[in-house]
């Protein structure tokens, strides 16, 4: 692009000082959520590389562009909220080029903002390639660690298949680009094969072949922009951002498939028919690396009956037992397949609520408690009925710190305290 043939400085030498006060008043001011100190320094890059543009320097403009992107990418700030704003800022001086009737400017304005626009997508795409890579190394070695190592193995696969896919586009090569048919990879193979035994839900299966094919179709489109003579690395960018997000959800319709296999085959408390207390931490830690694999959170939560000892002491313990031997089918009803309750000792159970967010857990386990409130025990003419007591709490990946929570008796702890507190406020309550 030789836009240095333009005359901005010309038409705008001037307006500089207007130019940059519409700018940040319109576009900067009222959408940036920023410390004070980065705010200036945003609105000092801005500053320059109007003043640059208008006045026909326009190599030190894409230097300071690019400046101002790293800058961007170290506060965190969206690929496409800066584009938009570069986008806005163009739009703005050739509205005033317009008014007179630069021609010539005007056509290398616009060729500035594709040279803008190019250069955000392509150092937020190198950026976004390193940092998949390092999660993805870091999936992939969560994984290996886990205990119940089902087919949640086949996401493994399809983690080092994304992986070699950011290599291909990091390097830019065909000859390392992983396979693109969705038949011919190491989980679609699978898939084809005993998957299809495994997975017997067949809307579950037809949602993760969907899932996969499109996954292999997104890689197909990638595959064939880096091999254009200018590769468009916006739509690469885009579209390695949507294989990512298909890969993570597939990654979580393999863990609940997963966590629905161990609640049919593992051994059970022969009373109430949850899954076993030894079991409980191996449970756990894979649940934590599932969801640091997949980017899912999860909630870990704990139950006890109110005033148990009550129905012990007025009925006798037999029918204490019959209220615990009925409450896992009767909870069983309103939670999920994927979701685990284990017997945590005496009246206390645990649930392990994969792929939830903390709002949609707490009306889970609500109806929970108040499904349990309407249930009566009919036992040697006695009409035996209790409440339930909920502590819960919400392990994101995106925010916890995964070494605390990698010992299970904190996670726990946590959620003791929580049930102490709905104890504590009245009982009958999720807190």
């Amino acid at each position: 692009m030789q836009t240095a043939k333009a005359n901005f400085q010309f038409f705008l030498a001037t307006e500089v000082e207007s130019i940059t006060d519409e700018f940040l008043k319109k576009y900067i001011i009222n959408v940036r959520d920023i410390e004070d100190e980065e705010f200036e320094e945003i609105k000092n890059f801005f500053s320059l590389i109007i003043k640059y543009i208008c006045t026909s320097q326009i190599d030190k403009a894409v230097i300071i562009c690019k400046e101002l992107i790293h800058n961007n990418i170290g506060l965190g700030i969206p690929y496409v909220m800066l584009t938009h704003e570069l986008i806005n800022l163009i739009g703005l001086i050739m509205k005033k080029l317009l008014y007179k009737n630069a021609k010539n400017e005007l056509y290398e304005l616009y060729q500035l903002q594709a040279v803008f626009e190019d250069t955000i997508a392509k150092i937020y795409l190198d950026k976004y390639v390193k940092d998949l890579q390092k999660k993805n190394s870091l999936r992939i070695s969560g994984l290996s660690d886990i205990y119940e190592q089902n087919i949640i193995l086949y996401y493994k696969s399809h983690l080092e298949w994304l992986t070699d896919l950011s290599t291909a586009v990091s390097l830019r090569e065909n000859r390392f680009f992983p396979e693109t048919n969705h038949n011919l990879c190491v989980f679609g193979k699978w898939l084809l094969d005993s998957g299809k035994n495994i997975i017997q839900n067949n809307s579950k299966y037809k949602n993760i072949s969907k899932l996969h094919e499109n996954l292999h179709f997104i890689a197909k489109q990638i595959q064939n922009y880096i091999l254009e003579e200018k590769p468009n690395n916006h739509i690469i960018l885009t579209y390695l951002e949507k294989c990512e997000m298909l890969s993570l959800s597939l990654g979580t319709e393999l863990a609940l498939i997963d966590n629905t296999l161990i609640n049919s085959q593992a051994s059970k408390d022969p009373l109430t028919g949850a899954l076993n207390r030894q079991r409980l931490n191996k449970l756990y830690t894979n649940q934590l690396e599932i969801s640091f694999a997949t980017s899912e959170p999860f909630v870990l939560a704990m139950c006890d009956f109110d005033f148990f000892k009550k129905i012990n002491d007025n009925y006798g313990h037999i029918a204490g037992d019959k209220m615990l031997e009925n409450f896992v089918p009767l909870v069983k009803q309103t939670l999920r397949t994927s979701d685990m309750i284990i017997r945590y000792g005496g009246e206390e159970f645990i649930f392990i609520l994969p792929a939830i967010k903390e709002k949609k857990a707490r009306d889970l386990l609500n109806e929970v408690k108040e499904n349990f409130a309407k249930f009566v025990l009919d036992y040697e003419n006695h009409k035996i009925s209790t409440t339930l007591s909920i502590g819960m709490y919400e392990i994101n990946p995106e925010n916890c710190d995964r070494s605390f929570f990698r010992d299970s008796n904190n996670a726990i702890s946590i959620v003791d305290k929580k049930l102490y507190e709905a104890k504590n406020s009245g009982r009958n309550r999720v807190c």
